[in-house]
C-alpha cells in the first residue's frame, strides 16, 4: 500500500475525538505516531458500553479514532513527564495537541517556547474557541458548539426541538482540517524550511461547515429554519411516505424533474414555472403534497423501482447495521478487519474513505491496548 507519509513522526497528545481523528488519518498515509496518555488514558476509553471483552477492554468510541498508533502513558504534570515529552519531540515532526491555550503554555507546550526549543516542530493545536477570542479559555465540547454555532437551531422538525446531529460531526470536520493543515505546513516546512503553528478552533470549523446555510444568512440577512429531512434551496429533496415506510429523494437537476414529473402525471406546460428549481422552491407546499400523495399509492421497492428505472436519485432509509452488515459487505469495502495479535483476534473498523492507487488508505495496526 502505498504511504506518502511513512518519513514522517507524529507526536499525538491530544484526546477524545477531533485530534485522535486527525493522527488517525495520517497513521493511515503512513505516518509513524505515538500517542501519549495521561495515566488514566484517553478518557474515550471507558465512553461505553459497548466494550471489547464484556466490561474489560477498550470502548468503540476509543477503537474509532486510535488505529495506526502505538501509545504509552505520561505525566505531563511531573518534570519527569515534560522530560520524557521533550526528548520525543527532538525527532518529531509534528506535535498535535488539543490542551487550553492557557493549559499548554504552563507546561511549556506553547508555540513561542517551543518553537525557540524546536525549530523544526510543526505544532497543531485543536481548541474550542480561538485563541484571540473572549470565549478561549472555554472547554470546546461537540455538543456545546453544535448549539452556539446555530447547528442545532437548523437541526430537527420545523416545529420540534433544534437537535444535535446524531454523530459528533463538529469534531470529526475538526479532525479533517487539522489532517489537512498538517500535511499542508509539512510541505510549506519541506520547500522553505520554516515550520508552522496550525490552529483549529472547534467553534469555526462549526461555522465552516454551515456552508450555504451561512451563505445564505449573510446574503438575506435572515435567520435561517429547520427544515426537517427537506432542503431549504432545492425542492424535491427530501423524504416521502410510501404505502409501508420512508423513501428519500433527491432531485438534483431540471431535468431529473421533468422525469419525474411524466411519473407524476404532472403538466410542465401548464406550470412552466416549475421547470427551474427557483419556481418549484416556491410553491413548495403544493408540489411536495402531489408527490407525496403519488409515493404513498406504493410501497418503498415500487417508488425505488421506478426511480431506478428512470434515473432519479432515491433511496430507502435503511441503519446503521443494516449498512455494514447487509449483503455480506458486497455494498462497500470500508469496513476493514485489523489482526490484533495480543488477543489473536480480528477487530473491524472503518477505513479511510480515500483510496492510493486503488488500494484503501488503512494502517494495519489495531488501536492500542491500555497497558498503564
Amino acid at each position: 500500500m502505498s504511504k506518502p507519509l511513512s518519513h514522517f513522526r507524529i507526536v499525538d497528545l491530544s484526546c477524545v475525538l477531533a485530534g485522535p481523528f486527525s493522527t488517525q488519518l495520517l497513521a493511515d498515509f503512513g505516518a509513524e505516531v505515538q500517542k501519549l496518555e495521561p495515566p488514566e488514558g484517553d478518557p474515550t476509553r471507558g465512553w461505553g458500553p459497548p466494550f471489547a471483552d464484556g466490561e474489560t477492554g477498550d470502548s468503540a468510541y476509543f477503537r474509532c479514532a486510535n488505529r495506526g498508533k502505538r501509545s504509552r502513558p505520561i505525566d505531563l504534570h511531573t518534570e519527569a513527564g515534560r522530560a520524557d515529552l521533550f526528548d520525543l519531540l527532538k525527532e518529531a515532526d509534528v506535535l498535535v495537541e488539543n490542551l487550553q491555550a492557557d493549559s499548554a503554555d504552563r507546561l511549556g507546550l506553547g508555540w513561542k517556547r517551543l518553537h525557540a526549543k524546536f525549530p523544526k516542530l510543526i505544532l497543531a493545536s485543536i481548541r474550542g474557541f480561538a485563541s484571540d477570542v473572549t470565549a478561549s479559555r472555554r472547554a470546546g465540547y461537540d455538543f456545546i458548539i453544535q448549539a452556539e454555532s446555530g447547528w442545532m437551531a437548523i437541526t430537527g422538525e420545523p416545529e420540534g426541538h433544534p437537535m444535535k446531529i446524531g454523530v459528533a460531526l463538529v469534531d470529526v470536520l475538526a479532525g479533517l482540517y487539522c489532517a489537512n493543515g498538517i500535511q499542508a505546513a509539512l510541505l510549506h516546512r519541506e520547500r522553505t524550511g520554516e515550520a508552522l503553528h496550525i490552529e483549529v478552533p472547534l467553534m469555526e470549523v462549526a461555522l465552516a461547515g454551515l456552508t450555504n446555510v451561512a451563505s445564505a444568512a449573510l446574503m438575506t440577512g435572515e435567520a435561517p429554519k429547520r427544515w426537517g429531512n427537506a432542503h431549504p434551496h432545492i425542492v424535491p429533496y427530501q423524504s416521502f411516505r410510501c404505502r409501508d415506510g420512508d423513501v428519500a429523494i433527491g432531485v438534483g437537476s431540471d431535468r431529473q424533474f421533468e422525469v419525474l414529473a411524466m411519473w407524476l402525471g404532472l403538466d410542465l406546460e401548464a406550470r412552466p414555472e416549475w421547470k427551474k428549481n427557483r419556481g418549484r422552491v416556491k410553491d413548495r407546499v403544493e408540489l411536495v403534497a402531489l408527490i407525496e400523495a403519488r409515493t404513498q399509492e406504493g410501497t418503498v421497492e415500487e417508488v425505488l423501482a421506478v426511480c431506478e428505472a428512470n434515473a432519479i436519485p432515491a433511496s430507502r432509509i435503511r441503519s446503521v447495521d443494516e449498512v455494514l452488515f447487509r449483503q455480506g459487505g458486497t455494498l462497500h469495502h470500508l469496513v476493514q478487519p485489523l489482526f490484533e495479535e495480543e488477543t489473536n483476534t480480528m477487530l473491524p473498523t472503518l477505513a479511510s474513505p480515500i483510496l492510493l492507487n486503488g488500494e484503501r488508505a488503512c494502517s494495519p495496526l489495531p488501536p492500542p491496548r491500555w497497558h498503564p
